[in-house]
């Protein structure tokens, strides 16, 4: 039974990617026989090339998936885009820049919230996890992935800004259920790039928490699983070689905190 897990945050540069591409990796390491699809559903196709996967060499992508749901004769269905990458049981729909302009052809389609949720639809029975790597925004690639999810991942950092965006989400996957019926089961916070506070001290008193700590607060109110990811040279090189880094440095640290986060994923819920 496959399980389709969005990984989304109205806020930029928190990491989604990142995020998306680890859990894949570690999913695999939990359950060998799983096979994986992770979907680039962002312009700036940052998945597919944390795959490994050059872009100048793809000849279906996204683009041409969402342009079957407007145009049948000139796109092609999922099937047809679909690649190997350079790990056993990790498929993915690469992304293009062309994908941005996909949100005009998406605009003349009956029901254009549950487009990407019919796409999957056709490939569902052969994935045990579908990862959707979600763009930043509030359009239609935004809620079309959360029409599909049954889960959802939202990466944070340390900034305010942050707190925000994850009050707006809540709302906004609100609005999604009253929209479409659809319900998200389960959202799982994630800190990124995190890092403790030292103890300080000034006029023997001490100071504010850090900014993790003040959401981490805000983030046990709103009872959602909450997990930390810590900052990481790994990262750089992972994304450098187009690997996961369980597949890079599988006794590393940071990989012991991605695959908790993968085995609290993988649970039936």
């Amino acid at each position: 039974m496959s399980k389709t897990i969005a990984f989304a945050n109205l806020k930029g540069g928190t990491g989604k990617t990142t995020i998306c591409i680890n859990i894949a990796g570690c999913l695999t390491v939990i359950h060998p026989k799983s096979r994986i699809l992770v979907v680039d559903f962002d312009p700036q196709a940052n998945a597919t090339s944390g795959l490994g996967i050059d872009e100048d060499s793809i000849k279906n992508s996204m683009y041409d998936v969402v342009l079957n749901q407007s145009h049948k004769s000139k796109g092609v269905p999922i099937t047809q885009a679909i690649l190997e990458t350079q790990i056993e049981n990790i498929h993915l729909v690469p992304s293009e820049l062309n994908l941005a302009a996909a949100s005009v052809l998406m605009q003349q389609v009956k029901d254009k919230v549950g487009i990407l949720n019919r796409i999957l639809t056709l490939i569902k029975s052969y994935y045990n996890y579908i990862l959707i790597d979600v763009p930043s925004d509030t359009g239609l690639f935004m809620l079309n992935s959360l029409r599909a999810a049954d889960e959802a991942v939202i990466p944070i950092d340390s900034s305010i800004f942050s707190l925000e965006a994850l009050e707006k989400f809540q709302t906004y996957c609100q609005d999604i259920r009253q929209m479409t019926g659809h319900t998200i089961n389960r959202f799982t916070v994630v800190f990124n790039r995190y890092t403790k506070s030292k103890a300080s001290y000034q006029s023997n008193k001490l100071l504010k928490n850090s900014t993790f700590e003040e959401l981490e607060e805000v983030v046990k109110g709103m009872s959602y699983a909450l997990y930390k990811i810590p900052e990481s040279l790994l990262v750089y090189r992972s994304q450098k070689e187009g690997m996961p880094i369980s597949h890079i440095s599988p006794n590393s640290k940071i990989v012991k905190n991605y695959m908790e986060i993968a085995s609290y994923l993988s649970e039936v819920n």
